[in-house]
């Protein structure tokens, strides 16, 4: 389709900016469209009929780069002296959210049925399937009219329900946190518009997760600035949809009659009118302009609330999130190294065992032993001997065959014998034919008897044999040593952990405390899926007051998702 650019700098008598010189009108006296179009606006004809539909020429940007999913797309020249108002749009994808913004913008510029004219700030897609091929971004309409001392600062949430889910909800208030906190960005809300459809009779879950999951990013202050606008309307109430609000407990202002403050609008605007239907496509569009009026007037009020409570319950969320996944992470690591750990115990087990076993195995050695013999073949004078029976020494041998008492032997000395190496008392001695002698005997040691004695002990033993053990149990005993270092190490990185755990459940349990109080719904997807992760890392910690209270949270919240399937 050929699209055709106008431009004009000069305004006809009643004062609408006219981009171009001598335009002629868009339609003849007849009411048919004339071959040349010219907007009244700075705008581009994307599509000739009744009515003709225009695109606005916007000024488009990326708000902090091209990293940031944030789109600003502005229109007119900012005038300061012109009061502005911030209007935040939600809705499922379908239910008519995009004609609802450019009805908005059309209703600001002045446009009336008359003049068989439609424009569009936003870009939609030709996709049928449109769900799927719409944007993840948030884009800003800026509309600046000069002949509106009213200006629209209008946020266009996306139709996110989708498998995304949380990981989407995260991200869109990720987008609203650098949105609200920037400098020169916006810092107050005049109103909140959900988007509907006029006949439903329940909202579907996809709904309920869209609303809830913007209600849940939402300071309880701006409750009174929420509103419904409500697509595909005959103009008749919509009873089961202000009843569909109403179950799901949807916080919102209320009129007069105590019933949601909504609005009804057709949706029909930019469609090509068949003669045939005239009166109905005007009275479609005087149902639309009418609520517009009201809706304007709604703003006029001065409901304005600042982002301040709002970016307070972003950043909590913010901090529940990384609390959350902090812990995953801390729990997980705490699994790896008490695996790890587990490990290294059942090594220093295992070499353990094996030094013992290595220290316990029998070593056959020769060795020099004192043992008693027999005096052989001596003369009766010389057959008995004086020994020690503490120190297994012969301290007489030859000539003690007439003592009787052996106190009297020549080797004793104030009762003490001068022979024996601890000089023990004759008491501990004995005359018999009997004297030690050093003898070689073959016995079985264990290896860590044979490592304590063989430096202080005439013995002989398979030195090869002792020094590939010794070097194998020293290595062992290495490894064993190093083992233990590593194991205290982990105790220690397991008891850190620990710390930080209890840290971070105190935390996230204060985030969510807070995000009870401050967010306008605190049982959000988000939350609850917190709730369901924490409960039990609280019961480990002994935290029963603090379990309970999640847990009364939770129930609150499957109790309304109960209600959300049961209707």
């Amino acid at each position: 389709m050929d699209h055709h650019h106008y431009n004009s700098d000069c305004s006809d008598d009643s004062g609408v900016s006219d981009k171009s010189i001598d335009r002629p009108p868009a339609f003849n006296n007849d009411g048919n469209q004339s071959d040349e179009l010219r907007a009244r606006y700075d705008a581009t004809l994307i599509k000739q009929g009744l009515p003709a539909l225009f695109q606005l020429n916007t000024k488009r940007n990326q708000i902090d780069g091209s990293e940031t999913k944030i789109r600003q797309w502005t229109y007119g020249q900012k005038d300061r002296n012109n009061q502005n108002k911030v209007i935040l749009m939600v809705g499922e994808s379908g239910a008519g959210k995009t004609t609802m913004i450019n009805t908005m913008i059309n209703y600001s510029l002045g446009v009336k049925f008359e003049d068989q004219e439609f424009y569009q700030i936003t870009e939609e897609t030709e996709d049928a399937n449109q769900s799927q091929s719409q944007t993840h971004e948030i884009t800003v309409y800026e509309v600046f009219v000069e002949e509106n001392r009213t200006s629209l600062t209008i946020i266009d949430t996306p139709g996110y329900a989708h498998t995304e889910g949380y990981e989407k909800d995260r991200e869109i208030s990720e987008y609203l946190i650098r949105l609200f906190s920037d400098e020169d960005r916006i810092r107050y809300i005049d109103a909140v518009c959900f988007v509907m459809k006029a006949s439903q009779n329940r909202l579907s879950k996809k709904e309920l997760y869209v609303f809830h999951s913007v209600l849940s990013i939402l300071g309880k202050d701006i409750e009174n600035s929420i509103m419904f606008l409500m697509s595909q309307s005959d103009g008749l109430p919509p009873t089961d949809a202000l009843n569909a609000i109403t179950t799901a407990e949807i916080p919102c202002r209320r009129n007069m009659k105590e019933q949601p403050v909504h609005l009804l609008f057709n949706n029909r605007q930019k469609d090509q009118r068949d003669e045939q239907y005239k009166s109905q496509y005007k009275s479609a569009w005087k149902m639309g302009e009418e609520s517009m009026e009201a809706f304007f007037k709604l703003l006029e009020e001065n409901n304005r609330k600042s982002v301040v409570m709002t970016l307070d319950v972003l950043k909590e969320r913010r901090r529940l999130d990384a609390c959350v996944k902090n812990l995953k992470w801390q729990i997980n690591e705490k699994e790896l190294k008490t695996e790890e750990l587990n490990q290294i115990q059942e090594a220093i087990g295992q070499n353990r065992d094996k030094i013992q076993d290595i220290k316990n195995a029998p070593c056959t050695v020769t060795k020099k032993v004192k043992v008693k013999v027999l005096i052989e073949n001596k003369s009766w004078r010389n057959k008995n001997a004086t020994c020690c029976s503490v120190c297994q020494e012969n301290c007489h041998v030859r000539g003690c065959w007439w003592v009787k008492d052996l106190s009297w032997c020549e080797v004793m000395e104030n009762n003490h014998c001068t022979v024996c190496t601890r000089k023990c008392h004759y008491s501990e001695h004995v005359q018999e034919n009997k004297k030690y002698e050093i003898r070689e005997k073959q016995v079985i040691m264990t290896f860590d008897e044979l490592r304590r004695e063989y430096k202080c002990t005439e013995i002989s033993f398979d030195k090869v044999m002792y020094e590939n053990t010794e070097q194998k149990l020293e290595s062992i005993m290495k490894e064993s040593e190093m083992k233990m270092k590593t194991e205290e190490k982990l105790k220690s990185d397991l008891e850190k952990i620990q710390n930080e755990k209890s840290n971070l459940l105190h935390e996230a349990y204060i985030s969510v405390m807070i995000l009870s109080k401050i967010a306008l719904k605190s049982d959000s997807t988000f939350t609850l899926q917190s709730l369901d992760f924490l409960i039990p890392r609280l019961k480990e910690e002994g935290k029963e007051e603090w379990m309970k209270n999640l847990e009364d949270m939770r129930k609150a919240g499957e109790e309304q998702r109960n209600k959300w399937d049961s209707n």
